[in-house]
């Protein structure tokens, strides 16, 4: 009885939304944005702790060659981006502080971006329409993943699929630019010339540790999500591919115990994905048409509940 009351009142409280909307009531607002034109679920959509801006994008990022970046090793790990002829890395321990650097690459407005919660890098190319804006840390979470805003516009995007999911440009869709997650070692040995980001405000952060070192060996999840899977640890490392409606996770563990390597096709789409357990990155090659993701287990079954898990009984060649 208790529960078909909750519903009921959940019920009646939709529906006196619905009424409200469609007599001109004013629009709900979260953390200082207005959701209007929501399309995601709104119980998933929760303030993260930091207000808007409260962590700090790089907005006029500096960078020094191999030579005089003393700050990275050959084992520091780097997100690495080219755009014609231009190779830049951003160290994911300064974009843990960070979350977003607003860049120009190869005469590209981008958006270099990683979620420490989730695990995610990804770049976007940041402008629409023939316009440039810069993307800040609005201190929101979607499906507990950072939602970014831009400043001027005040829409809210989801930080891996790239959309906007509210405000003045909901629906609208960035363009996704390649992003390479893996050593410094790795990222010179294809692009020697590549500049490396100095760190943004070293008088205010050391960048030396990482504030998440306690968050990675929890195996749950702090914010609300779509779907789940405990049978892995959440943090486990994943590289996940969709071809047409087939979505499927790389454990890196299951690689590692299968020799760490798989090539294989989807839907006629080749996938080779390997996984080096020392550094805890993976090398990648996928035809175009895939769509890939780096991720946590938990992110990825978050956004892919039908997700398929490589040699786990589910996925077989």
């Amino acid at each position: 009885m208790v529960s078909q009351g909750r519903r009921a009142c959940a019920l009646l409280a939709a529906a006196a939304l619905l009424l409200g909307a469609e007599e001109g009531g004013a629009p709900e607002e979260l953390g200082g944005f207005t959701l209007t034109g929501l399309r995601v679920d709104r119980a998933l959509l929760v303030a993260g702790g930091p207000g808007k801006d409260g962590i700090k994008s790089v907005d006029a990022p500096e960078f020094s060659d191999i030579g005089s970046a003393t700050w990275v090793g050959r084992d520091t790990e780097v997100l690495g981006l080219e755009i014609d002829g231009e190779a830049r890395a951003y160290p994911v321990r300064m974009l843990e502080y960070h979350q977003i650097v607003n860049d120009v690459v190869g005469g590209v407005p981008v958006a270099i971006t990683y979620d420490p919660l989730t695990g995610t890098p990804f770049a976007w190319r940041r402008e629409l329409g023939g316009k440039t804006f810069e993307l800040g840390v609005s201190g929101l979470l979607y499906n507990d993943n950072f939602l970014m805003f831009d400043r001027g516009g005040d829409s809210l995007w989801s930080q891996v699929l790239g959309e906007a999911i509210a405000g003045p440009r909901a629906g609208q869709k960035l363009q996704r630019i390649e992003l390479r997650q893996e050593t410094t070692g790795d990222w010179l040995a294809r692009h020697m010339q590549s500049l490396f980001l100095r760190p943004p405000f070293p008088e205010k952060v050391s960048y030396l540790m990482s504030p998440y070192q306690a968050y990675w060996l929890e195996d749950r999840i702090h914010f609300p999500v779509a779907a789940r899977d405990e049978r892995f640890h959440a943090k486990e490392l994943v590289v996940g591919v969709v071809v047409g409606d087939t979505a499927r996770a790389y454990l890196g563990s299951i690689l590692t115990r299968e020799g760490s390597a798989v090539d294989e096709r989807i839907g006629g789409k080749r996938i080779r994905v390997s996984y080096q357990s020392e550094t805890g990155t993976f090398q990648w090659q996928v035809d175009d048409g895939v769509a890939l993701w780096e991720a946590y287990w938990f992110a990825w079954k978050a956004f892919h509940p039908a997700t398929e898990i490589w040699r786990d009984g589910a996925a077989e060649d």
